[in-house]
């Protein structure tokens, strides 16, 4: 938010430099992220350069020869005529501006040379606002008013010093701030000022406004109160030049008085504000309402846009007239010729206005602050306090009284603050009446105290005070962040404190490091548009956040594989080609109207990560990339002295039949699989992608006792092979099912390592190929006795699965 410093003072006075009042903001939580100095600064150039700087006259222009986008002005100075070549989409005949000849040094160290532009001689520059120093708008040269004549000097021009703008950055819990007023009323607390508070009072001459128009609210939940005034006798024209440069400084551009007085008070209070013609509104009366399906209406910025019964509307008896919150329509806006306007003044619910603009891609000063939270006691205050510049500024006359839509009036609230707690949050022995002291300053009115607690009324511009802690937060900021005592740290052994499950957890990160994993870290806030598009299925389990940074983290998520999908595909966009990333964090869920958090392990493969350095060229296939993520959880589970099975799943996220929940004793505590292809190739990932999550708490290892060593094999193994010719039915689940049942206590390991498929085995039918490793405990395995065994083991593959298993 950009703030110019003289207009601050207007509300508050303080004796301090603008270091200083930068350092104490930024302190008590505004952040000052720069100082601008905007306007002309006559120390930036000789006294030479601001004699020859001097307002010339457009009289000609001509096409230049050999450029399409460049002219040729014949420019006077008030002596002679001179030809300059020109890039400025605004120049016309006629027109005022500054221009400097050859020979002058620009505030930016630029001196001017006679040179040649495309084949012609220009001598000199119109100039652009950058160019001067005077703002960093290069939209098109200065258009300076008409009664400026050729030959003025620069420095009759720009007669006021230069002005101090500060940039400001406001964080979402402080929408109170997001104004001139606000920020004095900080300003105020922070040096012990008053505040000064403008009046708002203005002559109400015309008829009773009841007579004039109505109101109807149909939903009070998005638009819970709605004012308005009608003013007559309105004169459109020019706003005061103050206005207007206060308005340019903080980044708007002056249109009329009527308008431009909207978007003053808006800065202002930080109440945003729309003005209609009355003469175009039908009825004429306002209906808020949510909008019809497919419903259309021409936006200020001269789109048409098509709207859901999601969007709240302004409208009249016939048509939508505004989008709540957002911009007006075309159709009712302000002209030259409007003689009457009617004025909003309304709050809007900000989640709303916030999914409305973002559908619609309308961000606007309005929605930037409606998406925050306004002031809903202030609403009639604001709507006072415009319809008083405009009596004085625009010759209207106001109708009698205000129409004031209100469902439920919102009333203070109360919190109280404990002295000692003061003290074990902050460290601060705080003094009971610097601490009323305070309150008071921040417009905290103390209404009850003892010698231990007082209770302040909490008005309803401070939305975000809704516990105790944040009066502890507002008085530390106020009693200055860099007074708080830094004591020395500082442990304290808790008796039966148990820490075994960070330990597990540190350690199972260790585990996932040395399987060749990199850690990665996501916020706990996600965006809606990621979790409908890759976790559809629990959308009635998320919790929306009633405030949040941005539209970007307003969930809480309920898993973690939308984020690490998202991860993935930015990888892949940065041309890392392969990735075998997790993350270990909460996930966060509504269950039967109960806030659960549970930790999970997601884990992603991205790549030939599995391969060789030397094997990487070839495309991975869909049984690889399954095979990798499959064998990176036994891995896993091994870890953890546990195991895991697999069943069948069918979800949203991942391929037909390429996906499985994971199992330990029977009950599901996760799922793994390959995401589906239309989901990741939106993400630009050609090749099959595998993803996991496991619920950490179902499979974790929290014991801290040292593991049992095993000894080493004393006697050689025996490896035998086996391929299985099976239906296409049959899965490495029941392959595996039927060997465990059978296997003798010789049987040491197995492992798939292939699977085949070909016209020569007959339709429906595929190869898997297993290892079989065979050790004996008690003495080498003889190769006779090693085909005993493996032999008994094909047998019941081949009466159980009806598997055709070669023997020998």
């Amino acid at each position: 938010m950009k703030l110019p410093l003289s207009w601050l003072k207007e509300y508050v006075d303080f004796e301090d430099s603008i270091s200083g009042l930068s350092d104490r903001l930024t302190f008590s939580g505004i952040e000052v992220e720069a100082i601008a100095q905007v306007g002309f600064d006559p120390d930036a150039y000789t006294d030479e350069d601001l004699d020859r700087i001097v307002v010339a006259e457009i009289r000609d222009i001509q096409p230049h020869p050999g450029a399409d986008r460049l002219t040729l002005c014949t420019v006077n100075d008030g002596n002679a005529d001179s030809v300059v070549v020109c890039g400025a989409p605004n120049v016309r005949v006629g027109m005022k501006t500054l221009y400097a000849p050859v020979g002058v040094t620009l505030a930016n160290g630029l001196k001017l040379k006679k040179a040649k532009i495309r084949g012609v001689e220009s001598l000199g520059m119109l100039c652009a606002e950058d160019e001067l120093g005077i703002s960093d708008d290069h939209e098109g040269i200065i258009d300076l008013p008409e009664g400026i004549g050729p030959g003025t000097p620069i420095r009759q021009v720009y007669t006021e010093a230069p002005e101090l703008v500060l940039e400001l950055e406001i964080t979402p819990n402080r929408p109170d701030c997001l104004s001139v007023m606000g920020v004095a009323r900080e300003v105020a607390a922070l040096y012990g000022s008053a505040l000064k508070v403008p009046d708002v009072d203005f002559p109400e001459n015309g008829e009773a406004v009841e007579s004039l128009t109505s109101v109807e609210v149909l939903d009070t939940e998005r638009c819970p109160r709605y004012t308005a005034r009608v003013l007559t006798g309105v004169q459109v024209g020019e706003s005061p030049e103050w206005m207007q440069r206060r308005l340019s400084l903080a980044g708007i551009r002056p249109i009329n008085n009527a308008v431009d007085i909207t978007n003053y008070v808006m800065l202002e209070c930080g109440q945003p504000l729309h003005a209609f013609d009355y003469s175009l509104l039908k009825g004429p009366r306002i209906i808020v309402r949510n909008a019809a399906e497919g419903e259309t209406m021409n936006t200020l910025d001269g789109q048409e846009r098509t709207f859901t019964p999601d969007h709240l509307m302004i409208a009249d008896a016939e048509r939508a007239v505004a989008v709540a919150g957002v911009m007006g329509g075309a159709d009712s806006e302000i002209r030259e010729s409007t003689e009457t306007l009617l004025l909003e003044s309304a709050m809007f619910d900000p989640a709303n206005v916030r999914a409305t603009a973002q559908h619609l891609d309308m961000n606007t000063e309005s929605s930037y602050r409606f998406a925050r939270g306004c002031d809903i006691g202030g609403v009639d205050w604001t709507s006072r306090r415009a319809a008083a510049l405009l009596v004085e500024h625009a010759g209207a006359t106001a109708a009698q009284g205000a129409i004031d839509v209100y469902a439920k009036p919102a009333e203070a609230g109360s919190l109280s603050c404990r002295y000692e707690k003061i003290y074990q949050l902050v460290g601060v022995q705080a003094d009971a009446d610097a601490v009323k002291r305070i309150f008071n300053a921040l417009h905290l009115t103390v209404l009850e105290e003892d010698a231990h607690s007082c209770t302040v009324r909490i008005p309803t511009f401070r939305r975000d005070l809704t516990r105790e802690v944040d009066l502890i937060e507002e008085f530390s900021r106020m009693y200055g962040l860099d007074q708080i005592p830094a004591p020395a740290p500082r442990a304290e052994i808790v008796t039966g404190a148990d820490d075994s499950a960070v330990r597990a957890e540190r350690r199972l990160r260790r585990q996932l490091a040395g399987l060749g994993l990199q850690q990665i870290m996501n916020y706990s806030q996600t965006a809606r548009p990621l979790l409908d598009a890759l976790d559809p299925g629990r959308s009635d389990a998320r919790i929306v956040l009633p405030l949040p940074m941005s539209t970007d983290k307003s969930i809480l998520r309920t898993s973690l594989l939308p984020q690490l999908v998202d991860t993935l595909g930015r990888n892949k966009a940065y041309q890392n080609h392969e990735a075998a990333i997790f993350e270990l964090g909460s996930v966060f869920s509504l269950d039967d109207g109960e806030y659960t958090e549970g930790t999970h392990l997601s884990i992603g493969l991205l790549g030939p990560i599995g391969r060789s350095p030397l094997d990487k060229q070839r495309p991975v296939t869909e049984e690889e990339m399954y095979g990798w993520i499959k064998g990176v959880l036994e891995q896993l589970a091994a870890t953890q002295e546990c195991s895991f099975s697999f069943e069948a799943l069918e979800s949203h996220l991942y391929a037909p039949g390429r996906a499985a929940r994971v199992l330990r004793d029977g009950e599901a505590i996760g799922e793994v699989g390959l995401v589906k292809a239309e989901l990741r190739e939106k993400l630009r990932m050609t090749e099959p992608v595998a993803v996991a999550e496991i619920n950490v708490a179902a499979f974790l290892h929290v014991s801290c006792t040292p593991n049992k060593m095993k000894p080493v094999p004393p006697y050689p193994s025996t490896r035998r092979d086996a391929a299985l010719v099976v239906d296409e039915s049959v899965k490495h689940a029941d392959v595996m099912k039927v060997i465990r049942a059978n296997a003798p206590r010789e049987l040491e390991q197995v492992e798939m390592f292939d699977v085949f498929r070909s016209e020569k085995l007959g339709e429906g039918k595929k190869s898997m190929a297993y290892s079989f490793t065979y050790r004996s405990a008690k003495g080498t395995l003889t190769d006779e006795q090693a085909t005993r065994f493996h032999e008994k083991v094909k047998d019941r593959l081949r009466d159980q699965l009806k598997a055709d298993v070669p023997r020998g």
